[in-house]
């Protein structure tokens, strides 16, 4: 039996082996790492996002209301059980100055590093709003072979793809999940995302037509921001935004290889929990901190705007799920923004990576919830669901 169990390692290593050594460098790190993981900040190399020299000091005023509203809404006897067993890192709540609720799960503290996953598109916005306060792009109707004219070597169509498209996730710009290509793979394990989104992307349909969740759209738009702003990605997010919102650490943003040193632009942000709700305060807050401005206020009211779309936009069935959204009024998707409507209130917003990661902003219960977390623990619009009740309960003064 041994012998037989040793033939079989030995069967099973042989074509593993094989597998690795006729595969690409895509592929090669697919099968090593199997799937993203939120330690992935540790395997691919990265590239520093400094922070300023202020610090944003929240107030801690746990509040047993709050933790027992969520403790409820989760379906949890309390709130800290909840994170242990949902393999969640961090659990925060700040209204205002204050801290309602900071949880943290096993292993884990204020001073742990969590990453973003695709909350990173969110902060991929936010950039294209500073390069547009800072007179380097006009406008998100600007085409984006303005700054990639490479594209249209091979298409001239992409001449009709705008920011704008890209910002929405209506580039019209195929991605397929499913054998045989494999988008969702090639856009986070390949290790020259420039080149990938150059050379690998190919037109479906014209833009605006449909929304589509696509990793090509950020990649395309890092390539933007490298072209208007002159500079990497995190350079210029750490001097535009990070040394600004009173972040208590600098942040890190993982890159596809050494030799690319092109920013993840569809996942790879790392930083302390709080920073992250610092980052949600400045939307929460107008684009301000204190009355200093960091963003423009209409860009942040353009990035959570509704466009007039037809009603077959949302076709798929996430964006069906988005459309639904948590209450009666429903949600849309912005500018890399998620956005759940309220009747007769400034709507909420949030932006939301793998495994779970939310990043909630309620400007009318003034109000910012983080979620991070090694996996999801729960159905993911449970968190959405929790947050928007919450908001919705302070608001009538909980």
């Amino acid at each position: 039996m041994k012998k037989l169990a040793v033939k079989k390692l030995a069967f099973v290593f042989f074509i593993l082996s094989s597998l690795l050594v006729g595969c690409t460098a895509t592929n090669r790190r697919a099968l090593l790492r199997w799937d993203a993981s939120v330690k992935d900040y540790l395997y691919f190399p990265s590239r520093d996002i400094e922070a300023g020299s202020f610090v944003r000091q929240f107030k801690s005023q746990p509040s047993a209301n709050v933790e027992a509203f969520l403790a409820n809404a989760f379906q949890a006897k309390d709130l800290p059980s909840f994170v242990n067993r949902t393999g969640t890192q961090a659990l925060i709540v700040v209204k205002g100055e204050d801290i309602l609720v900071e949880e943290y799960g096993k292993g884990y503290d204020k001073n742990s590093t969590v990453t973003s996953f695709s909350v990173a598109k969110s902060i991929d916005s936010a950039i294209i709003g500073a390069l547009i306060d800072g007179n380097k792009i006009s406008s998100v109707e600007e085409s984006i072979t303005k700054y990639i004219p490479e594209l249209l070597k091979r298409d001239g169509r992409f001449s009709r793809i705008t920011i704008r498209h890209l910002l929405c996730m209506s580039s019209g710009i195929v991605y397929k999940e499913g054998f045989p290509r494999k988008d969702n793979t090639q856009t986070y394990f390949n290790p020259d995302l420039r080149n990938l989104a150059i050379n690998n992307t190919l037109i479906e349909e014209e833009p605006g037509l449909h929304f589509l969740y696509n990793n090509y759209n950020p990649l395309l738009l890092g390539l933007v921001i490298e072209r208007a702003c002159g500079g990497s990605v995190s350079s210029y997010f750490s001097k535009s935004i990070w040394s600004k919102i009173g972040a208590e650490e600098k942040a890190s943003w993982s890159l596809d290889s050494e030799k690319s040193a092109f920013e993840k632009m569809e996942s790879g942000v790392n930083a302390r929990a709080m920073d992250f709700v610092r980052f949600g305060c400045i939307y929460r807050d107008g684009g301000k901190i204190f009355g200093t401005k960091v963003l423009s206020k209409k860009w942040i009211d353009e990035s959570l705007g509704e466009s007039a779309v037809a009603s077959s936009y949302f076709n798929d069935e996430w964006g069906r799920r988005i459309a639904k959204g948590v209450s009666a009024q429903g949600g849309y998707y912005g500018y890399f923004w998620y956005v759940m409507k309220r009747s007769g209130a400034e709507n909420d917003f949030f932006a939301f990576g793998n495994k779970g990661q939310v990043l909630y902003v309620s400007p009318a219960a003034n109000l910012v919830c983080a979620r991070f977390g090694e996996k999801d623990g729960i159905p993911v619009w449970n968190y959405i669901q929790a947050f928007y009740d919450l908001a919705s309960e302070i608001q009538r003064r909980i």
